[in-house]
């Protein structure tokens, strides 16, 4: 997640939909003064090859109150003192809204990306797998839809199911949506991003060789709300 005063937007990250790769490129060209959510380690690398704004802004100091012992000891130890975030990288508009509050709410451009909720699962599923380091030990999709609910993006660009962005991208159409939202910031786009995540799915599959029909119909249910407000479909191959 990206909060620029300087360029005065607010990238609100959903999850599977390129994110981390908006967020890099987008840091390359924040100030001192934004808000920049961390990445994963192997993300912040690639954030530091392409020259990117490292994570700033997005904690504040703790109040005596609110110190614990493991805090303590960082104090005493290493002099570190406490901090929380108040920030953090999937925030749901309602969340940051709250704390920017309405002079900044309404006057930056906002904008997340969307992409289809069964290509999105899918690509949620082997990410899973990959972080889990369960690659070997294979989890059954249906165990993976118990555990998560696929519902997961929805509610972060909406507030009471009303959409609280300005600008709604598309996974499936990254390059030509990218070049809207820069034109509209005023940053240069020469239609290249960075690859962050790639390497997590060896299975290119497409959903609908995946996906049986319970499956399908579950994520249809769950995200029945996404599916209708940008006429994804379930397209077979």
């Amino acid at each position: 997640m990206i909060i620029s005063h300087k360029h005065k937007y607010i990238f609100i990250k959903t999850q599977k939909t390129a994110g981390s790769s908006i967020e890099i490129f987008l840091s390359r060209f924040c100030s001192e003064d934004d808000i920049i959510t961390p990445l994963s380690l192997a993300d912040e690398k690639i954030r530091q090859e392409w020259q990117g704004c490292t994570p700033r802004n997005y904690t504040r100091p703790l109040k005596l109150i609110e110190y614990r012992l493991e805090h303590l000891k960082k104090l005493i130890i290493h002099q570190e003192k406490g901090t929380k975030n108040i920030f953090w990288p999937h925030m749901p508009a309602k969340s940051i809204k709250a704390i920017v509050g309405e002079e900044i709410w309404n006057s930056y451009f906002k904008f997340c990306f969307v992409r289809n909720p069964w290509d999105a699962v899918i690509s949620r599923y082997y990410w899973y797998m990959n972080k889990s380091n369960e690659t070997t030990n294979h989890v059954e999709l249906d165990d993976f839809l118990n555990k998560f609910d696929p519902h997961n993006n929805f509610y972060k660009y909406t507030i009471n199911d009303e959409l609280a962005v300005d600008y709604v991208g598309k996974y499936e159409a990254l390059i030509e949506s990218m070049r809207v939202i820069c034109q509209k910031i005023g940053l240069p786009f020469d239609d290249s991003l960075p690859r962050a995540k790639s390497q997590t799915r060896k299975d290119k599959r497409h959903y609908s060789t995946i996906f049986n029909e319970v499956q399908a119909d579950y994520v249809k249910q769950k995200c029945l709300k996404e599916i209708e407000l940008f006429g994804y479909i379930y397209e077979n191959k």
